[in-house]
């Protein structure tokens, strides 16, 4: 989902075993496009932990009402790079990755991707 939304327009309900949803939209304290059970549903990702957690409404709201801890995000670009972390557990997981943005972790993937593609 890529809105401008203050309140979830994707709702776990919606999606099925083996999804993986890509967040790249609401990316204020109050702005949200997954509701509680689509963003409680699985491993759930992040570009950096330090501008989402505590600044993001996908995250600060779920957080706040008790619905998910900071330990439920997995990882970050941070440990993928690293080589930490892992992501499903199964072909049935739904998976999550919330784009808080940021141009220095665009940066940061292209030249990971640059680096693997051997360019």
């Amino acid at each position: 989902t890529a809105t401008m939304a203050r309140d979830p327009v994707l709702k776990g309900a919606w999606v099925r075993p083996g999804t993986h949803i890509d967040l790249i939209g609401a990316y204020k304290a109050d702005m949200r496009e997954a509701d509680d059970a689509l963003i409680s549903a699985g491993p759930l990702f992040v570009d950096a932990r330090q501008t989402t957690i505590g600044h993001i409404g996908e995250l600060t709201i779920p957080i706040a009402n008790g619905v998910i801890t900071e330990d439920a995000v997995m990882g970050d670009f941070y440990d993928l790079i690293a080589g930490a972390g892992h992501g499903r557990s199964s072909d049935r997981d739904i998976t999550l990755f919330k784009n808080g943005g940021g141009a220095h972790l665009d940066l940061m993937m292209a030249g990971y991707i640059a680096a693997r593609a051997g360019v």
